[in-house]
């Protein structure tokens, strides 16, 4: 059997399933639950699409709205109701409140494999796919025939749409998300995509991008830039304002970070954006090392670190300036290390070639 059929054979067994957006619930994600729901629908089995994260940027807003797309966003996730979870586009399909009291049906993913993993009944995880969406794409084109013409209409749309912002417009797409495309381009509905293309970045985001131009930090072919304190209503800021300095600088490496503060949960963490133009940096690798929990895969990667315990600080200027001296100079340090680490490789091949050219 494919991926696909093992997929279908494998939930069949179950009757109520929670889709849950563990990370930022961008258009990736979102696509990926979408189409993950009509296929499951194909089999009779009722299903939801849960966020725990609101949907901070305009366009994704839009996205969701314009297709309909049915999203339920929840501050805390209890396994009432489901017998069992999907995780698609996260790295970790452990999720607190679910894992260990219902079992996960699938977890698929494009990013680098993790150890910090629940055991699936269905696992698909693809590093050398540029989105989640491209791998649901070929389950959608295996299972076609099943599927109405309204469905199989805005679920590739949906996934044309989250191919595209997870490629950067296609500019990094692989053979994967290529051989996807070309399914999906008889089927998705173009106008809308540039409908939603069409909507601007949001005057926030804007905002935001300035506040981080005027607060840079140049180390060596590095660039790291800090926005100070944001809502974690415009927390997608962060990762869109790295993407448009990347497009700006000329530097290897672009870091956006930002303290943000979740009201609503009593809540406050740093979060770290990380994009690249260098096909030998390792982001994921780069980003394990300074938080397990964190990931990334070719081009752009994130991590988070909680600071629950310093809301209370009476200093928000100090608490900022102190965050902020420690997440430069731990970039600072894990820069050096990369490259110590990577001449070192380079040096010991050289050393391997050298021996042998002399034993011959």
């Amino acid at each position: 059997m494919n991926n696909t059929e093992t997929f279908m054979q494998t939930v069949k067994k179950y009757h109520n399933i929670i889709i849950i957006i563990s990370g930022s619930p961008d258009p990736d994600a979102i696509a990926s639950a979408y189409a993950l729901k009509v296929l499951l629908s194909t089999v009779s089995i009722s299903s939801d699409i849960v966020i725990t994260k609101k949907i901070s940027l305009s366009q994704n807003r839009a996205f969701v709205k314009y297709l309909k797309i049915p999203v339920f966003y929840k501050k805390t996730l209890t396994p009432q109701n489901y017998d069992a979870y999907i995780i698609p586009d996260f790295q970790s399909n452990i999720v607190d409140g679910i894992t260990h009291h219902i079992p996960c049906a699938a977890h698929i993913d494009h990013h680098t494999k993790t150890d910090t993993i629940a055991v699936s009944d269905f696992s698909l995880i693809r590093p050398d796919a540029g989105s989640t969406s491209s791998l649901i794409a070929l389950m959608i084109k295996d299972h076609a025939a099943a599927l109405g013409k309204k469905d199989l209409i805005t679920a590739s749309t949906a996934l044309m749409f989250g191919i595209q912002t997870d490629t950067d417009k296609y500019e990094h797409a692989t053979p994967v998300d290529i051989e996807a495309m070309h399914y999906l381009s008889e089927y998705s509905d173009k106008k809308l995509i540039n409908k939603i293309n069409g909507i601007p970045v949001s005057p926030a985001t804007m905002r935001y991008y300035k506040k981080a131009a005027l607060n840079r930090h140049i180390y060596k072919d590095w660039r790291i830039y800090g926005i100070g304190y944001i809502d974690i209503e415009h927390r997608d800021s962060i990762a869109i304002t790295a993407d448009l300095l990347l497009k700006k600088s000329g530097k290897t490496a672009v870091i956006v970070y930002a303290i943000v503060e979740d009201k609503e949960r009593d809540g406050l963490f740093l979060d770290v954006s990380l994009r690249s133009r260098s096909e030998n940096l390792d982001i994921n690798s780069l980003v394990k090392s300074i938080s397990p929990t964190g990931g990334g895969r070719q081009y752009k990667g994130a991590y988070q670190v909680k600071l629950d315990y310093f809301r209370i600080c009476p200093d928000r200027d100090l608490l900022l300036k102190a965050v902020e001296l420690t997440t430069i100079e731990r970039l600072k340090r894990s820069r050096d290390e990369i490259y110590i680490h990577t001449i070192s490789s380079i040096f010991s091949s050289a050393l391997k070639r050298a021996a042998s050219f002399f034993r011959k």
